[in-house]
């Protein structure tokens, strides 16, 4: 017989998360923020960007440091 764990990960949902949570949380972010889907759209696409592009650049700058020892 398989752990109790594994039995109930059947009884949940397929969905990710609670599909009414994340509309609640859409709703409120609206209200506070302001700000359109499009708007929403692109900071994320700038943070999705961001991340990599800053570890590079963090990566560059530790390569470059003197008497760095290989």
């Amino acid at each position: 017989m398989p752990p109790a764990f594994l039995l109930s990960l059947a009884l949940h949902h397929g969905d990710a998360a609670d599909p009414e949570l994340l509309i609640w949380i859409k709703q409120r972010l609206d209200l506070l923020l302001g700000l359109g889907p499009w708007t929403v759209v692109a900071l994320v696409a700038m943070l999705i960007v961001a991340f990599p592009v800053a570890l590079v650049l963090f990566y560059l700058l530790q390569n470059r440091r003197p008497g760095r020892e290989a």
